[in-house]
Order: structure tokens, then C-alpha cells, then sequence
């Protein structure tokens, strides 16, 4: 496989109410934390990452093939997002990803990409569980000593169906190609991986608010938009950076049929609870 160089370009939009609902850095609470105000959701961003992959790598990627990246900015909305791929000068099978903000260079994503099974996909933490289960109806809240570690999530159920599809595009990505959105079983988006991580936390779980910090993502099957999607996921380490405990979750993606499309590592900077205005 040749990686060949590609590009891409996105002007950041806000992110929706129950995104900033679910979680303050998305809003103007934002600036509690020190952002100069509401940032972009890293799930947006990488989506908006997908058509350079798709370009540089090919749509094979999306069955078989891998992204390891850290979010070292934050996006804002209105930011103009440029993506480039180039191959990596060591390894012309590997892909070096960066994503930019045009207007003064920040660096917003970087990474490596690639086809077939990633060097490190025998490094995810998976759980043992795997049977979906309602919402908790009394989810406990975590501070920041609480987080577990080395333990399984109670899975979720996720609906996922060519309009669940064609919402997550419009209202989310805002890409209208028809990969991801014609017939009755149109492709997954690649962010909707990512968009179910926090979710899933939220499933059994209250926490004060959360930045994603990195990511791995491996394709392992053609995932079309089909039915319901499981989701079964294990807290990993922390690790605890100035203060702050940096959390890693591991999940599988098990499609209606029962098949695992998909393994994806989020880890994420839990922050504490904003003091009451």
C-alpha cells in the first residue's frame, strides 16, 4: 500500500444542544475551565477529518484500517479546519495526519493512519461483558478520586438505522455525500464510533465534564447503518496529570448481526464541577 498525499477543508461548526448539554466545555460554561469559550466536540473534528483518509488511503480503510491520533488545541466554531495526509517518510505504508486551524496554524489533531490491523490492536482492554442493558436508573456521580479503573461498563444499546445515519450527518458532520446517507443500510460514519464513547460513560455513570484528549480507532468490518448497535466498553488506567485524572476507556462495536466492526480507545481529561454560580 502507497499513502498518497490529500487534503480537506471544514469551517467548525457549534455543536448541538445535547452535546453542550451533556457536557460544559461545549458551551460558554467553557470558559470556567480557561477556553477563550465553547469548544468544538474532537468527535466533530475527526469526522471532519474522513474525506483526506478516504482520499489518501482509499474506502478499504473504513473495513480494515486504523487511526491513532491526539487532540493537542481545542476548535472553536468558525475555525477554518485544514486536514492533510502525507506519507510517512520511515514507512510509506503509514500515514502522518495533522489537522490546522488556517488562520493562525494550531495544530487541532495530529496522528498516524493506515491499512490492516494497527501495531498496537492487541493493546485494547476488552470487556468480558457484552450483553446491552437498560440506562441506569441511579447512576452514581464520579469525582475526580472515583474513576474506576479495570473494570467493565454495563453495555448500551444503540439505535442505528439509515435515518439515524442521515440525523448524525446532517445535524453533526455536515457532509451530505451519499456513502453515508442513500438506500436503506447506507455506511457508518467513522465519528459516530466516537460519538458513542461519552455516552457510554453516561449510560451508568454522572460526571462533571470531560476534554478528549486521544484516540485509536480500528476497523474491522464493513459497518453499515442497519439496526441496533451494541456497545460494550472497560475503564482502563489513570493517570494523573497536574492534578488531573486522565482516563482510558476501551470499547468493541458489535453490530446488529453480532459482528465486531470496530475497536476504539478514548482517553479523556476529567475535570472538576464547576462552583455554583
Amino acid at each position: 500500500m502507497t499513502v498518497l498525499q490529500a487534503s480537506c477543508t471544514q469551517i467548525a461548526v457549534p455543536d448541538p444542544p445535547e452535546v453542550s448539554a451533556a457536557n460544559p466545555v461545549h458551551d460558554e460554561n467553557a470558559t470556567g475551565y480557561g477556553y477563550a469559550g465553547g469548544i468544538v466536540a474532537g468527535i466533530h473534528t475527526y469526522g471532519w477529518m474522513i474525506p483526506a483518509i478516504l482520499e489518501s488511503v482509499g474506502e478499504s480503510w473504513l473495513s480494515h484500517g486504523w487511526c491513532d491520533f491526539q487532540l493537542p488545541r481545542p476548535v472553536y466554531a468558525g475555525d477554518e479546519l485544514i486536514t492533510e495526509v502525507v506519507p510517512s517518510p520511515e514507512n510509506s505504508d503509514v500515514g502522518l495526519i495533522t489537522q490546522k486551524v488556517a488562520a493562525d496554524g494550531r495544530v487541532t489533531i495530529q496522528g498516524t493512519i493506515g491499512l490492516g490491523d494497527a501495531p498496537w490492536k492487541d493493546e485494547f482492554s476488552l470487556p468480558s461483558d457484552r450483553t446491552a442493558v437498560p440506562e441506569a436508573q441511579q447512576r452514581p456521580f464520579l469525582g475526580l478520586n472515583e474513576i474506576p479503573t479495570d473494570r467493565d461498563y454495563p453495555p448500551m444499546s444503540v439505535p442505528l438505522r439509515a435515518d439515524d445515519a442521515r440525523t448524525w450527518m446532517r445535524e453533526r458532520i455536515h457532509d451530505d455525500d451519499a456513502m453515508w446517507s442513500e438506500g436503506n443500510q447506507p455506511l457508518t460514519h467513522p465519528s459516530w464510533l466516537l460519538g458513542q464513547m461519552t455516552p457510554l460513560i453516561r449510560h451508568s455513570y454522572r460526571m462533571p465534564a470531560g476534554v478528549h484528549a486521544s484516540g485509536r480507532v480500528q476497523h474491522l468490518e464493513t459497518f453499515r447503518a442497519d439496526g441496533d448497535v451494541t456497545v460494550a466498553g472497560k475503564w482502563g488506567a489513570v493517570e494523573v496529570k497536574k492534578g488531573k485524572p486522565w482516563s482510558t476507556t476501551d470499547a468493541v462495536f458489535i453490530d446488529t448481526h453480532g459482528t465486531e466492526v470496530a475497536l476504539v480507545r478514548q482517553v479523556a481529561v476529567i475535570l472538576p464541577r464547576l462552583p455554583e454560580k
